[in-house]
């Protein structure tokens, strides 16, 4: 299949749900509004750049490939909201905790003013992502949802656990990820059809496709860590220079000699990794093709999707199908 562009796939699923996306941002506008002068402040600093909203945009894009009555509904876009205020409450969080300092092009919150403003105001973000889940009007999707926030942490502290740990199996790696980042993803596909009282069968189906998406976009995203591309501003080998073991490292070290895999296990269990260090473990990963091996070990989970999305034959299921390809394909 001929390279899928991912900011392209993006820009056409946006078209795609552009009206209700439009009314999500309106509702994210109005619920940063507060009596307090800083919050609302801090607020539009931090939503000034939108980014991809991957995950409200799946959420509008799953309601509109399983409903008929998609222009009628107007919960969905309530939780659409919701799903992207639990999403910046985690990077506002994430940002203190990795010592972030840029987020979407721009100084994060925690670098801009502190770290107390920052866990404030996802601490705030949280609080309002519950106040939309009620306007959903559904008490099982906002069960369904509000559940993902405690996985979520789940994820946090299971990775933070797993520092420095190269003993870590793929299988570890994937229940890290599918935590902290995929339960999101497979919340904002599964909760259209809960709305609209979908059966159960096709709830299931819709929260796999969402886990498996979530899965990839993290396989890719920690594989660009050691293979981005420069050009574009990706900061090549923060993962490593953390600590954070992520399936590259893994892979890698299910190949490599006894010799070198006592050198990397010695990489990362020093306080701190340099240069020269990612620069051999760049070479490592080069020299065993680890690129491709991740590439193939994300494909595993495009296949399991693309077979839940053949049950929908409409233009939606085919832009998810070429989001997919296209997430695989991202370079940055």
């Amino acid at each position: 299949m001929s390279e899928v562009s991912f900011s392209k796939t993006i820009q056409l699923i946006h078209k795609e749900i552009q009206g209700k996306l439009n009314n999500t941002n309106s509702i994210i506008n109005n619920y940063i509004a507060s009596d307090i002068p800083i919050i609302p402040k801090l607020g539009q600093y931090f939503f000034k750049k939108r980014g991809k909203q991957l995950r409200p945009v799946m959420c509008l894009l799953s309601s509109k490939m399983i409903n008929k009555n998609y222009t009628k509904l107007k919960t969905d876009t309530y939780m659409s909201a919701a799903l992207e205020f639990i999403h910046a409450a985690t990077l506002l969080h994430d940002d203190v905790i990795d010592k972030g300092t840029i987020r979407r092009g721009q100084k994060s919150i925690n670098e801009n003013w502190n770290n107390k403003f920052s866990v404030l105001l996802g601490d705030f973000m949280f609080s309002k992502s519950f106040q939309l889940m009620t306007q959903g009007k559904s008490l099982k999707a906002m069960e369904h949802l509000s559940e993902v926030s405690s996985k979520i942490s789940e994820g946090e502290f299971l990775q933070l656990s797993n520092e420095n740990n190269v003993t870590l199996k793929s299988s570890e790696y994937i229940k890290i990820i599918s935590l902290k980042t995929a339960e999101l993803f497979g919340a904002a596909m599964k909760v259209p059809a809960i709305l609209t009282g979908k059966k159960n069968q096709e709830i299931v189906n819709l929260y796999k496709l969402g886990i498996n998406f979530g899965i990839i976009f993290q396989i890719i995203d920690d594989t660009l860590d050691y293979f981005g591309d420069k050009k574009t501003g990706k900061e090549i080998g923060k993962d490593f220079m953390e600590g954070k073991v992520t399936l590259p490292i893994i892979l890698l070290l299910e190949k490599v000699s006894k010799l070198d895999y006592i050198k990397i296990k010695k990489m990362f269990t020093k306080n701190k990794r340099n240069q020269k260090d990612l620069n051999l473990i760049l070479s490592q990963l080069k020299k065993n093709d680890i690129k491709r091996d991740c590439l193939n070990y994300a494909k595993k989970y495009q296949i399991k999707s693309e077979i839940i999305l053949n049950k929908y034959d409409n233009k939606q299921s085919g832009l998810f199908k070429d989001l997919l390809v296209s997430s695989i394909q991202r370079r940055n």
